[in-house]
């Protein structure tokens, strides 16, 4: 029987659709982590150094030579952007300037001569409107043309960056040269937050690879059909369950573990989570 070559195109579509819809599920949780926290010219530098590498893992375990055409082909990047990876080793360290913008505009306040005192090389108090050596001279060559004054003036604010001052002519100084967007809190919550996503994908690439024998656990139960007025009580039960179960685990987890750190050793553990009901992306039909 001849295969209908609309039919194979639908189903290809089809698997693109999934594939991306699948994708742009885990990508969006990491987004919204890191909008106003690092900008995605920084993101996209981060990204392609890590495809490279990833790729060039890939192709060793296959057991081929991972050669710049070969990296080019698999990642979709230039040669010329792959050779430019792989002699910076791999390095995924950033300037603080080129993270975010707010930290480039810092940088320049504290650096360039144009806006520093000529005696003492401390950053000027700037008038914020106007030409020249202002704050707003300053958004113009950090920045751009295309940021309000406000904008950026409401974010330093707010992250305890610099101060207004008012004796007749509204004015800005400068408190600390290290920007952090988000509070310590927010910082370990984030930190945890990557971890652990990435300690449950482990779990899933590892099982992707492996045969059925070698397999680790990785499983999840949900329900698409959970009243509002009933998911307050849902999750006290399911804290109390977990709860329950982490203790387990910690003495599982006890009774495995060595004395003492040594060489050779291997880390794993367990991990438990409740999600759904809270900004949840996933709806059932």
């Amino acid at each position: 029987m001849a295969i209908s070559p609309r039919n194979d195109q639908t189903s290809s579509s089809n698997e693109s659709a999934s594939l991306t819809n699948a994708v742009g599920l885990v990508l969006r949780r990491i987004v919204r982590l890191m909008v106003g926290t690092i900008s995605f010219p920084a993101l996209v530098e981060i990204l392609k150094t890590i495809y490279v590498q990833e790729a060039e893992n890939k192709i060793k375990r296959t057991g081929s030579k991972p050669t710049k055409s070969a990296l080019a082909l698999i990642t979709g990047l230039d040669t010329r952007v792959v050779s430019s990876v792989i002699n910076k080793d791999y390095s995924i360290t950033m300037e603080p300037k080129n993270i975010c913008a707010e930290n480039a505009l810092l940088d320049m306040w504290a650096n360039d001569p144009f806006f520093s005192d000529q005696d003492t090389h401390q950053p000027l108090i700037l008038p914020i409107e106007g030409r020249g050596r202002t704050f707003q001279g300053l958004v113009l060559r950090s920045i751009g043309r295309n940021i309000t004054i406000k904008t950026v003036l409401d974010r330093l604010l707010s992250s305890g960056n610099i101060k207004t001052i008012s004796d007749g002519t509204e004015k800005v100084e400068m408190l600390s040269l290290f920007y952090s967007p988000i509070t310590n809190d927010r910082a370990n919550m984030t930190d945890i937050a990557f971890i652990e996503s990435s300690r449950v994908l482990s779990a899933a690439i590892h099982n992707m690879i492996s045969d059925i024998d070698s397999r680790v656990p990785q499983q999840g139960r949900w329900t698409y059909r959970l009243s509002p007025t009933r998911y307050i009580e849902f999750r006290q039960e399911a804290r109390l369950l977990l709860q329950k179960q982490i203790k387990e685990g910690e003495a599982l987890l006890e009774s495995f573990e060595e004395a003492q750190k040594q060489p050779g050793q291997l880390t794993v553990g367990i991990g438990w989570y409740q999600w759904g009901g809270h900004d949840s992306d996933e709806e059932g039909a």
